[in-house]
């Protein structure tokens, strides 16, 4: 009897190690299968370097709150990669990039995701209107792309000849379309350019190139007078006027200068809120005040409604237009109209700049009075 209670004792003893043995790997396995993120809970992104080891991700996940633990989150990764075949030898497929996680994301989704490279893009907008300079501004801010690197790129001869755009243009403003990009995690300067410059041409529809045969104009020419219209347009409905206006007067006998502001500032290479007249003698071809025609190349990166303005402009006369302070404009047949035209923009601009003052001083007596209200209560 002795010995067959010796002989149960042991196989309790053995079952007692197996479980206390196999007890964490279940209990892993369970915390594996189960739990995840609660609803609502904060996105984290984090970059995974080249060549990091899965020790490296696991502290950056943990220093981003996405994981509660170093430790269990190495183990569980070293269960699953038990598991499951895709996931053996962690260490030499991981993914380099950026991703995003909710916090408290479970362990097979996060490696599943960078083993498989499942990158969480960069989304890039490239607002209508805009400049290179500007474009290349919000890459190094946005991207952490570096600026001079991607305006070479914009300067490329081969991009050049590619697009047909004349050597005096010197880069390819205009054809960067504007639009919202997905950009990967270290995504070239040369590489970004060439996707909006193909975003250009797979948005460019190929009757335009007839339209603008039509008209007179080359492709280049749409895109350079588009980004003019572009730039002079604050309100949707006067695009194809503005448009008309400058095909009125290149189309004039004999032609007109296209006298716009916005070339003038181009040209002088830095943003004003209004061109004064000692401006208007910056040397440049793109300098519409000072000659005849077209500058070389476009100014901005026009949209699709100005280069559909462009390409379909409205038939009237007008010769001239003039701002008013709420950004519409006034159209005129005649200099002698034009003239009165901007007489009464400046007294418009005038009194538009009285009354801002006006609400100024008085949201400034509205302030004052309630300091004054507030440090006369009692204290408490």
């Amino acid at each position: 009897m002795r010995r067959a209670r010796g002989h149960g004792g042991a196989e309790a003893r053995a079952r007692h190690r197996f479980f206390r043995a196999s007890a964490p790997l279940c209990l892993c396995a369970l915390a594996v299968a189960c739990g995840g993120p609660s609803k609502g809970a904060p996105l984290a992104a984090f970059f995974v370097p080249k060549g990091a080891s899965l020790h490296t991700v696991a502290d950056s996940l943990l220093a981003h709150r996405i994981i509660p633990s170093t430790r269990s989150f190495l183990v569980r990764s070293r269960l699953l990669a038990f598991v499951y075949p895709s996931l053996h030898g962690l260490n030499h497929h991981l993914t380099p990039g950026r991703y995003e996680f909710r916090q408290g994301e479970r362990t097979r989704r996060i490696l599943g995701d960078i083993v498989r490279g499942n990158t969480a893009d960069y989304l890039f907008t490239v607002p209508e209107g805009y400049a290179i300079w500007e474009i290349a501004h919000d890459a190094h801010l946005k991207l952490g792309m570096d600026s001079a690197a991607f305006v070479a790129a914009t300067r490329d001869t081969a991009r050049l000849r590619r697009l047909g755009i004349p050597s005096k243009a010197e880069s390819v403003e205009g054809y960067l379309y504007p639009e919202t990009y997905r950009v990967p995690f270290g995504e070239s300067p040369e590489r970004l350019v060439d996707h909006m410059i193909q975003t250009f041409l797979e948005r460019w529809d190929s009757t335009w190139d007839g339209r603008a045969a039509a008209l007179g104009f080359t492709r280049n020419e749409i895109v350079t007078l588009a980004s003019i219209v572009e730039a002079e347009a604050r309100k949707y409905s006067e695009r194809q006027v503005i448009a008309g206006v400058y095909v009125n007067r290149l189309h004039h006998k004999p032609p007109m200068k296209l006298e716009a502001d916005p070339t003038v500032i181009y040209a002088m290479g830095k943003h004003v809120t209004r061109v004064m007249k000692a401006h208007l003698q910056v040397l440049s071809d793109y300098n519409t005040y000072k000659h005849v025609g077209l500058p070389p190349g476009p100014i901005s990166s026009p949209g699709r409604p100005s280069l559909l303005a462009t390409l379909y402009p409205a038939k009237h006369q007008f010769l001239f237009f003039v701002a008013r302070p709420d950004g519409s404009h006034m159209f005129s047949k005649t200099w002698a109209e034009h003239t009165d035209s901007v007489n009464l923009a400046r007294r418009l601009r005038t009194q538009w700049q009285a009354a801002k003052d006006s609400v100024a001083r008085a949201a400034k007596r509205d302030s004052l009075a309630s300091m004054a209200a507030r440090r006369a209560q009692p204290k408490p």
